[in-house]
Order: C-alpha cells, then structure tokens, then sequence
C-alpha cells in the first residue's frame, strides 16, 4: 500500500482525501524527510496543498533541511501556492539551517513579481540582503568558517562563507563585470571593453542556460531557446557534479576546462584542449552535461576520451583555497574567454605568452575591484547598521582581516588597513583580540601570530 507521501508525489488527489478520512494527523515527517505539505509544495502541487491546509496541516514545520513549504514554492516560483501559504500564515521570513531566507532566491533570480508578493507579506529585504552579502564576501575573499546575520527579531542566524549556488553565480559575475568595464578603475583597459563586453555576454548566455536546471522545470518544453544559446559560440558550459561545481568553454574545436579545486597547490592550471572528434559535440551532448548529473568519473576521464582531447595549452591562476567551487571557476572563465578570443584574432603561437599575461592582468584588475566594492558595502553598512548589525558585519571584517593578516599584495595590505581603522577603538575591539586568544595564546599557530604581529603594530595591547 502507498503511504500518504507516495500519493502526494503522485499527485493523486482524490486518493489524498480518502487518507484524510483516516489519518488526521498531517504534522510529521515522512519516510523521505518532508512533512506531507512540503510534499505537495515540492511536487508543485496547490490543489493537495490547498487540501492539507484546509485539514489542519501547519505551514511554518520544517524539513530535514530547515526548509519550510514557502521555500518550495518559491523554488517552483508558484506565485498561486505561494499566496495560498501566506494566507495560512506561512512565515515569510522563514530560513533553513544554512541560513537562507525565503526571499534570497527571487532576489537571486530577479523574479520580480514572486520578490514584492513577499515583501508584501512582511519579508525583510535586509535580511535576505546580509545573506547574500556575507556568502558574497566569503567568496571574494575565500573565506573559511560562519558569520552572524541578524533576522527580523533580532536573532541570531548562522551562515556558512563556503557554498553558493552555480545558477546565481553566472549572473552575479556577469553582472560585476559589465560594471567593472564602465568604471573609472577599468579606464587603462578601456581598450579591451569590446573584449569584455563580449565575455559578459557569453556569462549571461550560460545563465540563461543554467537556469532551467531548476527543480521542476521541464528542459524539452524549452528545446528550442537552449538550442539557440547553445549554437552562439564561444559558450561557457556550467556543470555540477558530486558536490562540486565546474566550468567548460567551447569555441569551434577548442575546449578549455575550469576546475580550480581546492588542493595544497598554490597554483592551477585553466587547461585548453583541440578536440579531435566534433562529431561527439552535439547539442545533446552539451544539454546532458548541464542539466543531468554526472559523475567525477565521467566529467574527469570519459570525457577525455569520448571528445578525444589533445592538450594544447595552459592558463596559470591562483588556485581555489576554500570550498566556493562555483564562484572560483565561474570567475576563471573570464581569463579563459580573454586569452580563447585573443588567440582566434592573432593565431600566432609566438604571441602566445603576451596574451596569456594580458589575460591574467585584466582578470586580476578585475578581481580587486570587485573585493574593493564588497568591501566598502561591508563597510557602509557597519556604519550604518543598529548596534546588533554592526557587530555582525564587524564579525565579517573581523574575518577578512585574520584570514588575510599575511597579505603580501600592496591591494591586500591596503584592504587590511581599511577595516584596522574602522575596527580599531571601537566597542568591537574585542573581536580581535579574541582572534589574539584563540590563535595565538591559547593555539599558537602561525595564523595567530602574524596576526598578533599586525595589531601590535598598530598599537594595539592585549
């Protein structure tokens, strides 16, 4: 016999009442993890929904996850089931136990009319914000560890700097970058603006792309546009697999791979390939590398084989440190893209190694200027922040500061004087010198007395 989660997934309503007849109960967890609404939300479903509710079942319970039926809705961006939720008192603010808030993915996404139905029902912008924020930051920064954000009541909310989502993460690149070339910091590369506006473009095709990997979401409804995208070369090719998340370019018969996985390496190498049999470059191909899983196997050695790779040449990048694989190699490929066009207008091997420093210069121009404008936002808003925000972001500096207090670079070492002066002499102080206890009196590792180094020299004692 199905249990009551089985029907629900199966959508068979009339089923789903005869349970109802029998099993008043509907506020427990299932054999899979969900309560028998976040079900019906999962499978997309407001008439089961609408059911449940009408027969006692609870809104605001969670999921294994943290997760609560409203969050579902929004993942289907179900605007009808969405309401219907609200109206039972579902909280609008609701976050898992990552700390995402309900409203932080149709920000992600732009899905206007979902983002002011919550706002409307009391969703608290600066709480999704500081979400975003404080991931943002931890992957500019390669950041390890857990910052505060704050929720509406004033509470507490952990979130991880690692982990970030590889559908968001193209348009969030993409749309730095096309601030960047119009900046004044962008001024003595004005003369590649063709070159990046280019890039940005391809960035935001691959965001298209990606997007209909969202649960739910019926790739062959959609054939013909992912066809269209998918012919425009050059194409960046998202992929995530096994919990890790990595980039491929295709241009013509040229492949390049973007994997800067996190190893004890101070450098990696962004690998451009010929591929010897195009044959196997189908647009099925591409739509099976993006929207059905895959396995490290597969991705790391069949592939190798199935397109018949022959390497051709390498692009050095400093290597991912922390776990933020989607936003590390979303950003490789703007060096990638650099170098692939600047060699199909110029196929002269001997200007080969110019290139590749062009490409690394821009990208690395880029980079500290999109840590710079994370930085003064964090900054700006510790300012302006009530007492209980400003020691979250102070938190956040805080973290900045002891994971880069070895800043070799003059553009680090400027960052790191940038939060010494507005952290210093203030009641939030004491962050530091926790960092001092911990790491350098209580563990006294190497971390820990550069880091004592730093604040001493700033005269500060402890």
């Amino acid at each position: 016999m199905l249990s009551l989660a089985d029907v629900i997934i199966e959508e068979d309503i009339e089923t789903v009442r005869r349970y109802l007849r029998h099993a008043p109960d509907l506020n427990f967890i299932d054999e899979y993890g969900f309560t028998p609404l976040i079900e019906a939300a999962i499978v997309d479903n407001t008439n089961i929904s609408k059911l449940l509710l009408e027969n006692g079942a609870v809104p605001n319970l969670p999921d294994v996850t943290g997760g609560t039926a409203l969050h579902w809705a929004v993942e289907n961006n179900n605007i009808d089931l969405c309401t219907l939720l609200l109206k039972a008192n579902a909280n609008p603010n609701a976050y898992n136990f990552s700390g995402q808030p309900v409203l932080v993915m149709p920000i992600l996404r732009q899905q206007t009319e979902l983002k002011n139905l919550l706002l409307h029902a009391g969703a608290d912008k600066s709480f999704a914000s500081d979400y975003i924020h404080t991931k943002l930051l931890g992957h500019m920064f390669e950041l390890v560890g857990t910052a505060n954000i704050v929720d509406p009541t004033n509470q507490y909310v952990e979130v991880d700097f690692e982990g970030y989502f590889l559908e968001v993460t193209l348009g969030l690149i993409g749309d730095a970058l096309s601030q960047f070339q119009n900046h004044f910091s962008a001024r003595q590369l004005r003369r590649y603006s063709g070159l990046a506006q280019f890039i940005v473009e391809v960035i935001y095709r691959a965001a298209q792309l990606i997007k209909y990997q969202q649960y739910r979401v019926d790739t062959r409804k959609y054939d013909f546009i992912i066809n269209e995208f998918i012919q425009q070369e050059p194409i960046i090719i998202p992929v995530g697999y096994e919990g890790h998340a990595i980039t491929f370019i295709r241009y013509g018969d040229i492949w390049a791979k973007c994997d800067r996985r996190e190893d004890s390496r101070l450098y990696d190498n962004i690998m451009f390939y010929r591929v010897r049999n195009k044959r196997a470059l189908t647009n099925e191909f591409i739509k099976q590398l993006i929207y059905e899983k895959q396995s490290s196997e597969f991705i790391n050695n069949e592939l190798d084989d199935i397109l018949q790779l022959e390497p051709i040449t390498e692009l050095k990048i400093e290597a991912q440190i922390s776990g933020n694989c989607s936003w590390a190699n979303v950003e490789a490929t703007i060096p990638a893209l650099f170098l692939l066009l600047l060699m199909q207008m110029n196929k002269d091997p001997s200007v080969m190694g110019y290139y590749k420093t062009l490409a690394l210069n821009f990208f690395n121009r880029w980079r500290d200027w999109n840590k710079d404008r994370a930085l003064n936002l964090c900054i700006q808003s510790f300012k302006e922040g009530d007492a209980i925000r400003k020691a979250c972001k102070a938190e956040i500096l805080a973290a900045i500061l002891f994971q880069h207090s070895d800043a070799k670079n003059s553009s680090e070492a400027n960052r790191m004087e940038r939060i010494l002066s507005v952290l210093m002499n203030t009641p939030y102080e004491y962050i530091l010198k926790n960092y001092v206890k911990v790491y350098y009196y209580e563990a006294a590792t190497e971390e820990g007395k550069l880091f004592a180094e730093l604040l001493k020299s700033h005269g500060m004692k402890f």
